[in-house]
């Protein structure tokens, strides 16, 4: 097999990616854009030693489980994956993913139960984040990367945006040719809080002084007066880090409002919020529910963010611990607990392993612990500190099916088991899904 080949093959599984998996006399092509069961003729795009990449040019055999993708950039765009699959074949796909990973990395013998999904899977996220970068005619281009490159793709309209955050998108666009600023504009940021209507922008730039900037957003305001926050980020390093550390209001709040459940809710550009507003009421509650605690419970919740799991966690015990390492989420966290009249959590600032230790040293004896990790997973130093606490039931909230697997089992070959695995599609059209499991306490 040569490159630029032309072949017939059929789609027997997918990656982790949704990439369709061809096999031609046993050697794998990942093609994007095929189903499980599709065939057609492929070239050959590229080739490594073990596997190679290939486009699909036409299909031959089509599958039952196929949809018209709604966004016209989803071709190109790196931000979808699974557009062309049904709402049921994109639970059957996360099912199996989380499946194998816990089989085969955590090897664990249980089965994951069906996945929690969303009845209108589209217009649901929250947060926009955009690069900008300047075309050769010195207009704007703000949009997002193609897949697998650093192009960027000018945004039309995203199908899993809200419709206000793309309206925004584009007058901002507009603004910034009027002033020809773009080159002084790293990224974009949004925050669109459905249930207050209040907005946030972030201007991330390479420096301070960006001309014409209060031009913008000036524009912004009179425009859009549900926007409620503008924050000018500065992030001057060679990083793909996308904020800085120097930060300035330049209208309203340093924060927005949301809404969930019984509870009102600050977040500011840094804190991590959930992108999903009515997939993260479904995970917290099942969280909730598999905790099973009590008002004579003590709960540690790891990883706590600005204290959005703390609160539910707190309407059911008698306490409730929250550890996170970023100081802006732990002031929001205890603003949000003032705000909501919640007395019965305090919240603790540093790293993980460092505050679970401290909770040890001073003989906090904590009933169940609640782990909400960023995608690398918990380090062993944290899950050490969970072990020595001792916990009857620890409730592990993951994105990340691998490194879930890979903690589950670290943690069932000290002393826990593993009881249920429940996805919640809290990313439709793409290959992310986040998972509860519940694990107890082997007995003596």
């Amino acid at each position: 097999m040569k490159k630029n080949d032309h072949v017939i093959g059929t789609c027997i599984d997918y990656t982790y990616d949704g990439m369709g998996i061809v096999k031609i006399d046993g050697f794998c092509l990942f093609v994007k854009n095929m189903l499980v069961g599709e065939q057609g003729e492929i070239v050959v795009t590229k080739l490594n030693r073990e596997y190679g990449y290939g486009r699909l040019l036409k299909r031959t055999v089509t599958s039952n489980e196929r949809v018209e993708p709604k966004c016209k950039m989803y071709p190109q765009c790196g931000g979808c994956q699974l557009q062309h699959f049904s709402v049921v074949h994109q639970a059957e796909f996360k099912k199996k993913m989380v499946q194998q990973a816990i089989s085969h990395i955590g090897k664990l013998d249980i089965q994951v139960e069906e996945v929690l999904s969303m009845e209108d899977p589209w217009k649901y996220r929250n947060k926009m984040q955009l690069p900008v970068q300047v075309n050769p005619d010195g207009s704007s281009l703000i949009g997002f990367y193609r897949t697998h490159s650093h192009q960027i793709m000018p945004l039309i309209s995203c199908e899993i945006q809200s419709d206000l955050a793309n309206q925004i998108v584009s007058s901002i666009r507009e603004w910034m040719d009027e002033f020809v600023m773009g080159s002084q504009v790293r990224h974009l940021l949004l925050k669109t809080q459905e249930k207050t209507n209040e907005v946030m922008v972030v201007f991330v730039t390479y420096q301070k002084k960006v001309d014409h900037l209060m031009d913008v957003v000036n524009h912004l305001l009179t425009k859009y007066p549900m926007v409620q926050s503008v924050i000018q980020n500065i992030n001057s390093k060679e990083t793909n880090v996308v904020l800085g550390n120097e930060e300035y209001v330049l209208y309203g709040r340093n924060y927005v409002v949301d809404h969930l459940g019984d509870f009102e809710f600050h977040i500011s550009s840094r804190s991590f919020y959930q992108v999903n507003p009515s997939q993260t009421k479904v995970l917290y509650d099942t969280a909730v529910r598999l905790a099973n605690i009590d008002e004579t419970c003590k709960v540690a919740d790891v990883y706590c963010g600005v204290g959005t799991i703390t609160m539910f966690l707190s309407q059911h015990a008698k306490e409730v611990v929250g550890i996170e390492i970023v100081p802006q989420a732990i002031a929001d966290a205890k603003e949000n607990a003032k705000r909501n009249g919640i007395t019965n959590v305090r919240f603790m600032c540093g790293d993980a392993k460092h505050c679970t230790k401290q909770l040890v040293e001073e003989k906090y004896q904590i009933d169940v612990a609640v782990i909400d990790p960023p995608r690398k997973g918990s380090d062993q130093d944290t899950l050490d500190a969970l072990i020595w606490m001792n916990p009857k039931r620890i409730v592990y909230v993951s994105c990340n099916p691998s490194t879930l697997a890979r903690d589950l089992r670290y943690l069932e070959d000290h002393g826990y088991e593993t009881k249920v695995v429940q996805p919640v599609d809290m990313f439709p059209q793409t290959y992310h899904v986040e998972t509860v499991c519940l694990m107890s306490r082997k007995e003596e």
